[in-house]
């Protein structure tokens, strides 16, 4: 029993320095910046519980936000609490730089049938970038994470009394959209000196 408990123990270290590079410092860091431009996908519902229900009244009520029949992605009727209720499910893709008068027309539209008893509207919204968009993004953008992952690792590498050299690996930088901006995230790391 003492023997496999002595092997366990001195391999166990051996299997640690495996999976760890040795001689390295890793630096993962992050900006935000707004989306340079992107399109704002509008994603808006519209309720109709009366049974004369049709396309013409979806539209005539969002004509006003920029909707038309081109941006109808669906239409599906249910019941309920004995009510038979028509939804027209739309997608308006509007530049982001035109997201704010969208979101105003949207609200205004929301406002008229507020005392209506049988039409209702509700919209959510997204962003997206081109890939010329985030190209052009991350251009901007790794100049100044490269410097400040350089930047960490002179830290961390510090702490053991060592200094960041050149660099090993870096992995693809991480782009992904948060509300009206990107987020990018770029891993380097470098050998320790």
């Amino acid at each position: 029993m003492r023997s496999l408990f002595l092997l366990f123990v001195l391999t166990t270290p051996w299997i640690a320095l495996r999976a760890q590079p040795p001689n390295t410092v890793t630096a993962t860091v992050s900006t935000t910046q707004p989306a340079p431009a992107g399109t704002a996908n509008l994603r808006i519902q519209f309720f109709d519980a009366n049974l004369a229900s049709t396309i013409d009244a979806a539209l005539g009520v969002l004509g006003g936000v920029g909707v038309t029949a081109a941006n109808l992605t669906g239409i599906s009727v249910s019941i309920s609490q004995g009510f038979v209720i028509t939804q027209y499910d739309f997608l308006l893709p509007v530049p982001a730089a035109e997201f704010a008068a969208a979101r105003d027309r949207l609200i205004s539209a929301q406002r008229n049938l507020a005392t209506s008893t049988s039409q209702g509207l509700t919209w959510s919204s997204t962003v997206a970038a081109s890939d010329e968009e985030i190209t052009r993004a991350l251009q901007q953008a790794m100049p100044r994470l490269v410097a400040q992952a350089r930047a960490q690792a002179a830290v961390l590498a510090a702490a053991v009394e060592k200094s960041a050299g050149d660099v090993i690996s870096i992995a693809t930088p991480a782009v992904t959209n948060s509300g009206l901006n990107l987020v990018i995230g770029l891993t380097v790391t470098y050998a320790l000196q």
